[in-house]
């Protein structure tokens, strides 16, 4: 007598439940993350700071993540990625409460004590657990279509903080707690979602373990343990992709973050302009970052569309050091329209490509570690650059704005030949990034069989 086989969840249609739920924690983390950037004019009047003061907030959020995701890497591949996610996810909150108690006292330094635990949790849980727990749903199948979701939804986050915020500040009478009150609300629905995923991950993984042999379970638990010292048997192109995601994400997000402003000092926009223009990019992201998600699983062919990416960041870059008579003011607003139109084409192309090109330069069992490493440089970059940024717009003028631009350009330039390498390193090392996803084969374990067996094929 044979019991009925049963698939993994893996492998079923509660991974997009679960892949929905990673949509719904990005949400939540990005509208209480981004909103510096957003609300910097709101910020400035409330506290008496200047442009430069944002940029710090931002490398203050950034500093601890320099190290933190490289060893909350190892942490999650040595407590598990559900103990990690809660761990982390307890900072987000306490940095949000924080921030509203720094708002409410209208004290600056709480704002960056506030952001500090917000780095402390935001960059493990969004780029490192996520991550992990997103590719050991989706391995072998959708995964570039699973991270452009992911990626998606981070930026309809930033897309409801950028429209939301503000008007939270006016209809409270100018209130500047209101708008941190607001984020706290959805930290706590963003814990919430994050124990719901503990949850269905741990039963998964019950459900899969009751159908094992012994053979297989013992396989399971003789895998080697991650050490730090795996780190040297990543291959080189793993750290090439390093330096394009610090570089490509560095230029793009400080030029996010300092684009409110910008379009203001540089380009005299109006508001409605301003905010159009900045969530323009996200907009662009959330509509087809998932269709090029599918379609790179289908073709691979990933270096080809990094080099492709590269140069779309470069070519706005280009368009935004342009000089132009801004007393017209509809040729500055096309100019500024034309460079966010190719920047929210760069940002839909290149998310889905750089993230899954990691789990395929390491191990299996490193992969925590792997996303770790690449969040720490990537913070490593945006604890460093904003400062210099910040320097640059030390007093804000249309010239000032001008060579950030100049700045940024040289940063994309180093992403561009690090997306070059990659792409020359991958074809005399078997084209592993090139190729399309592997189709793994469903799993499927049959806890008693008939006598006579049964082939299983592998693919």
């Amino acid at each position: 007598m044979k019991k009925q086989k049963q698939i993994s969840w893996h492998r079923t249609n509660v991974r997009w439940v679960f892949l929905g739920l990673t949509c719904l924690f990005q949400v939540g983390c990005c509208i209480c993350i981004d909103f510096p950037s957003v609300l910097a004019s709101q910020i400035q009047s409330t506290f008496n700071v200047g442009q430069k003061d944002i940029n710090y907030l931002f490398s203050i959020y950034s500093m601890p993540n320099i190290v933190l995701p490289f060893f909350g890497g190892i942490i999650i591949d040595k407590i598990g990625v559900r103990s990690a996610l809660i761990i982390f996810c307890s900072f987000l909150v306490i940095g949000q409460g924080l921030c509203v108690q720094g708002a409410q006292e209208k004290d600056f330094n709480l704002i960056k004590l506030g952001m500090l635990f917000l780095g402390l949790g935001g960059e493990v849980c969004l780029s490192v657990a996520q991550s992990a727990v997103l590719t050991k749903w989706f391995l072998g199948q959708e995964m570039s279509l699973a991270f452009g979701v992911q990626i998606t939804f981070i930026r309809v986050g930033s897309v409801i903080g950028a429209n939301w915020l503000p008007k939270v500040y006016i209809q409270y009478g100018n209130s500047f707690t209101a708008c941190m009150v607001f984020c706290f609300v959805f930290i706590l629905i963003t814990m919430l979602t994050s124990f719901v995923q503990c949850t269905l991950d741990k039963r998964s993984d019950t459900r899969d373990k009751e159908q094992m042999s012994q053979q297989e379970l013992s396989e399971l638990e003789q895998q080697p343990p991650v050490n730090c010292s795996d780190v040297k048997d990543f291959r080189f192109d793993f750290y090439l992709l390093s330096i394009s995601c610090v570089c490509s994400y560095s230029a793009f997000l400080i030029l996010q973050s300092n684009a409110i402003r910008m379009f203001q000092i540089r380009y005299n926009l109006t508001l409605t302009q301003q905010t159009f223009l900045y969530t323009l990019p996200y907009f662009i992201s959330a509509s087809i970052t998932p269709i090029i998600g599918f379609f790179i699983d289908k073709i691979g062919k990933r270096p080809i569309f990094l080099i492709i990416s590269g140069n779309l960041l470069l070519l706005s870059t280009i368009i935004f050091s342009k000089n132009v008579d801004c007393s017209i003011e509809d040729q500055c607003f096309s100019l500024v329209l034309l460079a966010q139109l190719i920047n929210g084409i760069f940002f839909a192309l290149y998310a889905p490509v750089i993230w899954p090109c990691i789990p395929l330069c390491v191990n299996g069992n490193s992969q925590g570690t792997g996303f770790g490493i690449i969040g720490s440089i990537q913070n490593a970059g945006l604890t460093a650059f904003p400062i210099i940024v910040g320097r640059i717009l030390f007093v804000e003028s249309a010239e000032s704005y001008q060579y950030m631009i100049y700045f940024l350009g040289f940063v994309t330039i180093l992403a561009n030949i690090s997306n070059i390498n990659i792409y020359f390193y991958d074809i005399y090392h078997g084209n592993k990034l090139m190729s399309p996803t592997i189709k793994l084969p469903e799993y499927e374990v049959v806890a008693e069989q008939e006598e006579q067996s049964i082939n299983t094929r592998i693919e």
